[in-house]
């Protein structure tokens, strides 16, 4: 979390922080969902975050777009996934409970 409000200070643009305060009840959700039972995921975020601020500091705006949109897809990839098993297992869990006849 300190990272995404490190760069959104580093951006200096309020609309950011204005446009995003909403969603981050919702993002922490994603971020927490994406780092559990994974234990390399926090070194894969660590080299992203990283890589991101490089292209920021060496002042490619075009680049650090790219790798900030790649990690978010991905984030948003494993959050579905995630939610999709849980859905699955929910399912057959249901399944497999017998079913009572109301006489």
């Amino acid at each position: 979390m300190n990272f995404h409000a490190f760069i959104n200070a580093l951006s200096e643009n309020s609309l950011i922080g204005e446009t995003t305060a909403p969603h981050w009840p919702y993002l922490r959700r994603v971020m927490g969902e994406v780092l559990r039972d994974d234990a390399q995921m926090a070194q894969t975020i660590l080299a992203e975050h990283v890589a991101i601020l490089d292209a920021i500091i060496a002042g490619d705006g075009a680049h650090a777009e790219m790798l900030s949109r790649d990690h978010i897809s991905r984030a948003a990839k494993i959050f579905v996934q995630r939610l999709q098993a849980q859905q699955a297992a929910s399912e057959e869990e249901m399944r497999q409970r017998p079913t009572r006849r109301i006489k």
